[in-house]
């Protein structure tokens, strides 16, 4: 005989199951509607993280992203425009609130893409293109590169300064174009030369293209070509071994621990910082995101910087850094205009 406390027992025991299942349901709800709110970003890169440059800069500010806002973050390297369109694509369609393209050559690809995807903001570095969702950020390191052109103008003992650069994109001559204007205020008689890997990735490349302008009588190097660019650190160690004076610069990211067997060539750097990107994020994220160019510089809070190298800083005679101090309180106050080209444009 079935007895009353068997169908007790087992009421009791439905009414938990139920009520664990109705639980479920109410926390799967909840789980949904946080993943919903969550703010995803997504950055494409045109090269690996590890190039202690354009690439890596960029990568810590994503993870600076992170932490500093809550995000959700996936990144990728894409190097042709066929990727680059379809990882734009691929991380829309996922419903990125976010997505960076980190380059000039990533303009174009954005502009076929964000129209597909309104809900989605979609920026660029570097470039003048607006849409509805759709701006370009300029990190404008012309500043800190006039800054060390004065530096390389007033030391070097040739007269005769070098810059590597990559591609021949706009973005990149300009800071040379600044770094020149710095050297020949102080120096009318220097003479700069250039040269380009015609990529981002050639280290050794880099390095031949450097020691070949050393040859010519270079001793000051100003690289800006990613990770093709530490080839002209080597080079540069290469020749201090040789009993030759060659000295370096950083940019976008600080290259003072950069050094080849102990040799440190750097003796100032201009950096695009972490919070830079945590800026515009949070500009999104707020909802606060609008039609136009942005551009971040010296003048930016925490953006751009300028800096010595603190182990090479006594290489720099006092009269060096006096000039320099006096020039860059002239753009902090606004009262010097840094030449640079206008890619806004383009």
């Amino acid at each position: 005989m079935i007895t009353q406390n068997f169908w007790s027992n087992r009421y009791i025991m439905i009414a938990a199951v139920c009520t664990v299942f109705l639980a479920g349901i109410i926390l799967a709800g909840c789980a949904d509607k946080s993943t919903e709110d969550e703010f995803k970003v997504a950055m494409l890169l045109p090269g690996e993280v590890t190039d202690a440059g354009w690439n890596q800069l960029a990568y810590e500010g994503l993870l600076a992203i992170e932490k500093e806002l809550g995000a959700k973050i996936k990144h990728v390297v894409s190097k042709t425009p066929t990727d680059q369109e379809q990882h734009f694509r691929h991380y829309a369609s996922e419903g990125y609130d976010l997505i960076f393209g980190h380059g000039y050559e990533f303009q174009e690809p954005a502009k076929q893409v964000a129209p597909d995807f309104p809900e989605t903001i979609f920026i660029n570095s570097s470039g003048g293109f607006t849409g509805e969702n759709i701006a370009p950020i300029n990190f404008r390191v012309e500043q800190p590169a006039y800054l060390m052109g004065i530096i390389a103008g007033m030391m070097t003992k040739s007269n005769k300064l070098g810059v590597l650069g990559g591609d021949r994109i706009p973005s990149i001559q300009s800071t040379f174009l600044a770094f020149e204007a710095g050297a020949k205020s102080v120096n009318p008689d220097v003479e700069v030369e250039d040269a380009y890997t015609g990529n981002w990735d050639d280290a050794g490349e880099g390095k031949r293209k450097s020691k070949a302008l050393i040859d010519q009588g270079v001793d000051f190097l100003f690289p800006n070509a990613d990770a093709a660019g530490l080839g002209a650190y080597h080079a540069a160690a290469d020749a201090i071994r040789d009993g030759k004076t060659v000295y370096t610069f950083g940019v976008n990211k600080d290259k003072s621990e950069i050094s080849q067997d102990t040799v440190n060539t750097v003796l100032a750097n201009g950096v695009i910082t972490p919070d830079a990107f945590v800026q515009i994020a949070r500009i999104v994220k707020d909802g606060k995101f609008e039609k136009q160019i942005y551009t971040y510089n010296m003048l930016t809070e925490n953006a751009i910087t300028f800096n010595y190298n603190p182990k090479m800083k006594d290489k720099i005679p006092d009269e060096v850094l006096k000039k320099v101090e006096e020039v860059k309180a002239k753009i902090l106050a606004a009262e010097f205009e840094v030449p640079q080209d206008d890619f806004t444009n383009e």
